[in-house]
């Protein structure tokens, strides 16, 4: 038997081949000339590992079957198909060019008019191929050829399948497709329809466009991940070049659920053709348009060859055979137009948003605030809803509005972190406002502004050192695992700070030495917290720097909390020890007189006999129970006072609005870090 290298002049259904043009995981593609019609054809040959299993003979030969059904100028033709030769193969038409992936990888991302002609072109051959009932289920650049006439045309029908066909090739909740460019369902392993190729064309479009994929990841599962769950990527940010139109119509191509897709391939092509006569040039009306020379001439110089498609597809068996992986590191995106730009849109544009997410923070946060002083008795958290439920309700939904509106700006949209920030903002807020010390006859803005004031007021306040220690150590450990060495030291600096306010806070009025001991051991973990965040860059479990800067405010928490509670439980011990001799006194002095009464009045039987009349013991003084019983209850003791000093503390100085300030502050930190991420990512 021919082996798959070594098959020159071999003939199979009268093509006798000439050379070897491409390996995949399926086979390899010759190209053969019919000796009747002297023309060239492709010869696409099954391997002989993958024809021992009868799954990949079907799968191979419903590509045929499936292509075969189809003629249309935009999908590769397929002639004949069979076995000869010990090998299984397909007849099709050769087509001289590239395929879209080679084209980007040369080229950089390609002009709006051309890929819109080369996506309607694609569309085309998917509108006849859904007439015919068949679904190709794995479109992507590589799978779409460009002749030297500048036609697409679509190749690989391996995937594609039958709607009437009821032969179940796949396995249950086996995934099919390209990682890059696969729909939500596909990746769910669920029911796939012609809906599905239109999301793939549509990933296509934007790849074509931008020469980034859609959704990026570090490997396929993080990729289809996002494909499931992010939303959709703002397009104008990569390539400003799309006009707005053109953008509504990729979300629209590309939404998570098929029923609120285009439903067929010939609304989405009537849809680019509004856009624009094959290239989209014609503008939303509500667009604007702006020349400034130095930012068109930055915005028109071609980006790099992007990197190439690493991800496979789930089953290796039925890898792409056109596909072929750029090499060489990426470039830089863009070099430096000519003179200096004076004017960056992205930049200002970010800084609006940026702006934007915050203002909305802070009005949600006063919001919650005035929901609070909507009560009318301090400290009661009921009171706001039960004294006036409209005011209450109407600015408590009014800020949960406002917060919803932040996640809509940022560019993950949701995230755990951030949602939680808020969430717990908001709590603090509402908190702070029915907390506040204000007359019951007072108004609710009146309560508002002066929980404000008497927070601005207090801001130094010694009760709010403890706030300020927690949200040093807080943003410390949020930065401490960058690599950048400036913001290394800042989280080391702000941890010792928080330890220095936390000591400041407990050791404040305190006259009692602290146990050295835990002095020792909170610095000891201090060292080993610096030494541990100027070495690492990311978590690891034991050798943690928040752990090892939370384990000295521990100690530092339980070095001056040893000798209260020992002083604590001495002054329990004195009293009870003298409660329970002061008692023993009071006894025995009752004893005594029981004794004396009973010498003195002698009782007698009924014959006339003396009765010997006996007293009982005298009584035993109480003995103090273990040592440990009143430690415990000292220790209680001295946590009730701890947290209602706290309490006390926070709602006199209004310090539960610091603490919804500084949360708003940190969500406000997630949401600049994704901006710059953001904006990173598209240069």
């Amino acid at each position: 038997m021919n082996t798959m290298d070594n098959l020159t002049n071999t003939l199979f259904a009268g093509c006798r081949i000439i050379k070897k043009i491409g390996q995949g995981g399926m086979g390899t593609v010759y190209t053969a000339r019919h000796e009747t019609l002297d023309k060239v054809f492709c010869i696409k040959l099954l391997s002989s590992e993958l024809a021992r299993d009868q799954r990949n003979i079907d799968f191979f030969l419903r590509e045929a079957r499936s292509a075969a059904k189809l003629d249309h100028p935009n999908i590769v033709q397929v002639s004949n198909f069979g076995q000869e030769n010990g090998f299984y193969f397909i007849v099709m038409s050769y087509v001289e060019g590239k395929t879209l992936s080679e084209l980007v990888t040369e080229k950089g991302r390609l002009a709006l008019e051309e890929a819109t002609g080369i996506i309607i072109g694609v569309l085309e051959g998917l509108a006849h191929a859904h007439s015919k009932g068949i679904i190709h289920r794995d479109i992507k650049p590589s799978n779409i050829l460009i002749g030297l006439d500048g036609v697409p045309r679509i190749v690989d029908f391996g995937l594609a399948r039958s709607i009437s066909d009821d032969k179940q090739l796949t396995m249950a909740g086996e995934t099919v497709g390209t990682a890059y460019f696969m729909s939500p369902e596909q990746g769910l392993a669920g029911t796939v329809d012609n809906r599905s190729d239109l999301y793939c064309a549509g990933a296509t479009y934007f790849y074509i466009l931008t020469g980034r994929f859609p959704f990026d990841g570090r490997n396929s599962i993080e990729v289809i991940h996002k494909h499931i769950s992010d939303p959709f990527p703002n397009i104008q940010l990569i390539n400003p070049d799309v006009p707005l139109g053109v953008s509504h119509i990729l979300e629209k191509a590309m939404r998570k659920k098929p029923e609120n897709r285009y439903q067929s391939a010939r609304e989405l092509i009537d849809d680019l053709k509004k856009c624009g006569d094959t290239g989209g040039q014609q503008r939303s009306a509500l667009e604007k348009s702006f020349d400034i020379p130095e930012i068109t001439a930055y915005m028109r110089v071609p980006l790099p060859p992007p990197r190439a498609a690493s991800l496979e597809k789930t089953d290796p068996s039925r890898a792409d055979l056109s596909a072929r992986a750029a090499t060489g590191p990426r470039q830089s995106s863009r070099p430096a137009a000519a003179g200096k730009i004076k004017i960056q849109p992205v930049v200002i544009y970010t800084s609006v948003k940026i702006l934007v997410h915050c203002a909305l923070a802070l009005a949600a946060t006063g919001c919650f605030v005035i929901s609070g002083a909507s009560g009318k008795v301090a400290g009661s958290l009921r009171s706001p809803f039960l004294a006036n439920p409209v005011t209450a309700g109407f600015f408590a939904v009014l800020g949960a509005a406002l917060f919803v509106f932040t996640i809509a700006t940022k560019p993950l949209k949701f995230t755990l972190q951030h949602a939680f920030l808020l969430a717990i903002a908001a709590a603090a807020a509402y908190a702070g406002g029915a907390y506040i010390p204000a007359p019951e006859t007072a108004d609710t803005l009146t309560k508002a502004f002066l929980a404000l004031k008497i927070s601005l007021m207090n801001a130094i306040f010694s009760s709010n050192t403890l706030i300020y220690a927690l949200f040093l150590y807080l943003t410390a450990s949020k930065i401490m695992f960058r690599e950048n060495w400036i913001l290394k030291t800042a989280a080391i600096a702000a941890y010792v700070l928080s330890l220095f306010l936390t000591y400041t806070y407990f050791a404040g009025g305190l006259a009692l030495a602290p146990e050295k001991i835990y002095m020792e051991a909170a610095g000891a973990l201090t060292l080993v917290g610096v030494i541990a965040g100027l070495t690492v860059t990311r978590f690891y479990l034991f050798f943690n720097p928040p752990f090892f800067f939370l384990a000295a405010h521990i100690m530092l928490f339980a070095m001056f909390t040893n000798p209260i509670v020992s002083t604590i439980t001495d002054e329990k011990t004195q009293a009870f020890t003298l409660r329970a001799s002061q008692e023993h006194s009071m006894a025995m002095e009752r004893y005594h007189r029981m004794a004396l009464a009973a010498e003195n009045e002698q009782q007698y039987d009924v014959e006339g006999r003396p009765l010997d009349t006996k007293l009982p013991p005298p009584p035993e003084e109480t003995k103090p129970p273990e040592r440990q019983e009143f430690y415990n209850a000292a220790k209680a003791q001295y946590y009730t006072q701890i947290r209602l000093n706290i309490r006390h503390n926070l709602a006199d100085s209004a310090g539960i609005i610091f603490i919804a300030f500084f949360l708003m502050l940190m969500a406000d930190a997630c949401f600049l870090e994704e901006m710059l991420t953001a904006y990173r990512m598209r240069d």
